[in-house]
């Protein structure tokens, strides 16, 4: 287990121990940390909610003062594998079974080290219930995943409420389509729902875009402007990558939140709105927070609920219903009589990491339209842009004399470890900017580094 390790590369321990007869929750083994070495050794602490936090911050489940460890230190999370522990970033890092890690599965006596404390992950006799939805779906949304079915419980349960909802997870699990039904399945569906992309505005003009301005405000301002809060008032506002929103705006947004008032840029003039707030973001705010990039107040007031949409790699029981649901939205339902040997190609899905997640699935679907006539093997459009940038060598030493499943792994196989050793190379073996480079998860690029050897 190395430095950033994902935890999707270990075996989850086995902590579901039974599904209850109506289907809508499972029983999870309830856990608690054992301290043996520091300020709390001898000390026993009982985990009783999906999310744990470790930090010396005074509002962490678990406060530890120790100037070794950071304020908001590490998570443990629970999700339908098992329980997850997570470093968020922090000065010093999370060490387990002595290995410095980004995330990792706890199982029985896993011991884990933050600054000069130990601690020791211990299931208990007692269990805890985790409530799934009873339904495959949340609107436009499908899965039948433990994980999924967990999202969509969160998101049945909290949508009718005015609670602000901060929606994690990888970029492409759909983050925004959840914020949407969330506002469609509220008692604001009728009002507006706003979107703004944090990471996509200039930070010269999102405060523009978010309060408005008045004619004269600045240079370019021709004319009045009302911004993203006035317009959604009575509705919602989803605040995509709030990770991104500049350091100096975070104050305003969280008078917004406290106040529920806003001044147009330029205006001294108070304006009360009603609007409530959904945020989404790929990357862990905890960390943020510890880098001081992120308001911790601020942290706080958007995540009175969490949710985590997981990646399609971690709930591929999901991939067969919604293939199915893009081929029949984009080709019609004639479309899936043109599938050659479904079993098989789901059997493919399965196999694949999926880094741009469902849009990835998404748009794989949408290549199908492509071929006009005749039967469509959805498995080969799986890599078809990879074996194009392959080079005619490699291609041309595969011969039909070998099984086609066998012939083009093999040429995967070749293709990643070829490209892989190029981008590494190009960039110094520094895997982030090589990732970005890539256009793929970090986390992707190290399973396939590790796949490799």
């Amino acid at each position: 287990m190395k430095d950033n390790q994902p935890a999707s590369n270990i075996v989850s321990p086995t902590l579901i121990l039974a599904g209850k007869q109506d289907s809508d929750c499972i029983l999870i083994q309830k856990c608690k940390l054992l301290a043996v070495s520091g300020p709390f050794q001898g000390q026993e602490f009982v985990m009783d909610r999906d999310y744990f936090s470790i930090g010396n911050d005074p509002h962490s489940d678990l406060v530890i003062e120790d100037s070794t460890i950071s304020r908001r230190h590490c998570e443990i999370q629970l999700i339908s594998e098992g329980y997850v522990i997570r470093d968020l970033e922090s000065t010093n890092g999370t060490f387990v079974q002595g290995v410095k890690i980004k995330e990792a599965f706890l199982d029985e006596g896993t011991e884990f080290q933050i600054g000069k404390t130990r601690l020791v992950f211990c299931p208990m006799q007692e269990s805890l219930e985790w409530t799934l939805s009873r339904n495959e779906f949340f609107g436009s949304m499908l899965g039948k995943s433990t994980s999924t079915r967990r999202v969509f419980h969160l998101a049945e349960t909290y949508s009718p409420t005015d609670a602000n909802i901060l929606i994690e997870g990888e970029t492409g699990t759909g983050k925004e389509i959840l914020a949407e039904e969330i506002h469609k399945h509220s008692l604001r569906k009728n009002k507006p729902f706003i979107v703004i992309d944090c990471a996509a505005l200039a930070k010269d003009l999102i405060q523009s875009e978010l309060f408005g301005h008045t004619k004269g405000a600045f240079t370019g301002a021709n004319t009045e402007r009302i911004g993203a809060f006035e317009h959604a008032n009575g509705g919602t506002v989803f605040l995509d990558e709030i990770g991104e929103l500049a350091t100096e705006l975070q104050p305003k947004l969280l008078r917004v939140i406290e106040k529920r008032q806003i001044k147009r840029v330029g205006s001294n003039q108070i304006r009360d709105i009603d609007v409530r707030i959904i945020c989404a973001t790929n990357r862990k705010l905890e960390g943020e927070v510890n880098d001081g990039r992120f308001r911790e107040d601020l942290f706080y007031r958007l995540s009175v609920v969490r949710m985590e949409l997981p990646p399609l790699r971690q709930r591929k029981e999901d991939i067969g219903m919604l293939a199915m649901r893009f081929i029949e939205n984009l080709h019609g339902k004639d479309m899936m009589d043109r599938i050659v040997d479904w079993d098989n190609t789901i059997e493919a899905f399965n196999q694949h990491d999926w880094p741009g997640n469902v849009r990835e699935l998404r748009n794989l679907m949408e290549l199908a339209s492509f071929k006009k006539t005749g039967p469509v093997d959805l498995s080969t459009f799986l890599y078809m842009g990879r074996a194009k940038t392959a080079n005619k060598d490699s291609l041309t030493k595969f011969s039909a004399d070998r099984p086609f499943k066998e012939a083009k792994n093999e040429l995967i196989s070749e293709f990643e470890t070829k490209y892989i050793k190029e981008l590494l190379k190009k960039n110094d073996g520094n895997i982030s900017p090589a990732a970005r480079n890539a256009g793929i998860e970090r986390a992707y690029l190290q399973r396939l580094i590790k796949k490799h050897d």
